[in-house]
């Protein structure tokens, strides 16, 4: 018999012409939130398509802003899954990378790095 707890590191959500790809911000954070985030991006939809004219090819849930200098320590007010996501679009022969902040539903071309 297992005494520990199963938890979900990352999960995939796979569409016709697009992937959410939510990552793990605390224990079950993934379970208690998967239909919230669902229901932001279809909120955000005409904001996360540029005005409907172009489909992020992948979604990445949560991105966090670095204001720190250790970019390792989050601050426990960044643990959010509804301040600001990763847009992946295609472009030409290049991938373009998005930050979306949901508060103010604007897009900012920004470099990112997914840390593990």
């Amino acid at each position: 018999m297992n005494q520990g707890n199963i938890d979900i590191a990352e999960t995939s959500l796979h569409f016709k012409d697009t992937s959410i790809i939510i990552a793990k911000l605390y224990d079950c954070s993934i379970a208690e939130h998967i239909g919230s985030i669902i229901s932001k991006a279809s909120e955000h939809f005409v904001y996360i398509t540029k005005g409907l004219t172009e489909m992020p090819y992948e979604i990445f849930v949560p991105v966090f802003e670095d204001k720190k200098p250790n970019a390792f320590d989050l601050e426990t007010d960044q643990k959010n899954y509804f301040h600001y996501w990763g847009l992946y679009f295609e472009n030409d022969m290049q991938h373009d990378v998005i930050v979306y902040n949901l508060n103010t539903r604007q897009l900012r071309k920004e470099d990112f790095f997914l840390l593990e």
